[in-house]
């Protein structure tokens, strides 16, 4: 018996030290640009952890440019998402979010150097990323940045630059967590045309990005969840289905879907497990982005709430392919340059579009974080850099 139980311990300690390794590995594996002591720049930055109040504009210095895989890039608009209030108000080590920091993950600007080694892009190029989510203290939302080179892609050539700065997170959350699924289906010899998702959050980045992706680009009929407000929104997105999650159960009236993508999972999780919205016997898939919760709770910082997703994907996984239950997904996102070229082709094919909400000035950023967190916005809150 005590074999066992040891077995037991060495198996999960082995997944959630696998688990965590994919999890932050990809974002460490870019090297941190240095200061350039000779040249200075704006930022919305944050010296400490805390309310939107403690970002504010400053003046730093620029990255220097550029090692030979490096891009020195003019920014012109950075994006807000959650994760970017959430690292803001959370306590963190200083390996995974080094104080001080700017804030932004998503970014468009114009190319302005370029290292030696770098030859698809050239100073002139208009560009669209998404930095790291660890372990830089530089981000989007400041007038230069110095990045690799793989993880940026030409903008849209249809879309304008600023809209081009609400993509990439977005965007490549999406793909990289409908990548399992899609490979799934495909092993089995199964399409994406004509299957069914239930998107929850219809109206916000990721959702309104899902809609487009799963609807334009597979092929798929969604179900979405939304407001009355967003009605209309996610309507002209695409979606076929619209549950007011204010006044209907999404459980009572989507069924037997063949997955289901969730980005607010503290709520709805449990809900769309234990009812039949997803194809039982191994045949549907939960998809779990991962994300703490939107407003701040004592789960924030527990690593158990934490690490449980990273545990039920390799348990019910396991199960679906003995034929019982459903797949469980929680695939990060990570600086994809790659997948964001698909993305500019998409949004150039008229597949994809961008849903903006807002804009805000460098100097308006703490505002812009407010606003966000207040869990008003439909579409992306983008910040304006360039002067």
């Amino acid at each position: 018996l005590c074999a066992i139980i040891v077995l037991h311990v060495v198996a999960l300690v082995s997944i959630v030290g696998w688990e965590l390794y994919s999890l932050t590995s990809p974002h460490f594996r870019y090297a941190v640009a240095a200061e350039d002591p000779g040249a200075i720049m704006q930022a919305a930055q944050f010296k400490e952890f805390g309310g939107p109040d403690v970002v504010a504009a400053q003046t730093i210095q620029r990255p220097s440019c550029c090692s030979p895989e490096q891009v020195f890039v003019k920014v012109h608009t950075c994006a807000l998402n959650p994760v970017d209030f959430k690292q803001r108000r959370m306590p963190a080590p200083s390996s995974m979010v080094p104080l001080p920091a700017v804030t932004g993950k998503d970014f468009s600007g114009t190319v302005e150097r370029v290292g030696e080694g770098v030859k698809k892009f050239k100073p002139g190029d208009e560009v669209f990323g998404m930095v790291p989510l660890l372990g830089q203290p530089w981000g989007a939302c400041q007038e230069y940045l110095a990045v690799d080179a793989s993880i940026i892609a030409k903008a849209p050539a249809k879309m304008e630059l600023k809209e081009a700065a609400g993509l990439p997170l977005v965007g490549l959350t999406v793909l990289h967590a409908l990548e399992p699924v899609l490979a799934h289906w495909e092993a089995v010899g199964e399409t994406t045309k004509g299957k069914k998702i239930l998107v929850h959050a219809g109206s916000g980045g990721v959702g309104s990005f899902a809609i487009q992706y799963c609807k334009n680009v597979l092929g798929m009929r969604v179900a979405t969840t939304a407001g009355e407000k967003g009605r209309q929104m996610v309507e002209a997105l695409g979606a076929d289905q619209v549950v007011d999650y204010r006044s209907e159960r999404f459980e009572d009236l989507v069924k037997q879907q063949d997955a289901v993508l969730d980005t607010v999972t503290h709520e709805y999780e449990t809900r769309a497990l234990n009812s039949d919205v997803l194809k039982s016997g191994g045949k549907g898939h939960y998809i779990h982005v991962i994300s703490s919760d939107w407003s701040p709770n004592s789960r924030e910082a527990n690593p158990i709430f934490m690490m449980m997703p990273l545990v039920k994907k390799w348990i019910y996984s396991a199960l679906a392919r003995l034929g019982s239950g459903v797949y469980y997904h929680c695939k990060p996102v990570t600086p994809d340059g790659q997948g964001l070229e698909r993305i500019a082709r998409w949004v150039d094919e008229g597949k994809i579009k961008a849903v903006v909400d807002s804009a805000h000035r460098l100097a308006d950023a703490s505002a812009a974080h407010r606003y966000l967190e207040g869990g008003r916005a439909k579409g992306k809150v983008l910040i304006q850099v360039a002067t």
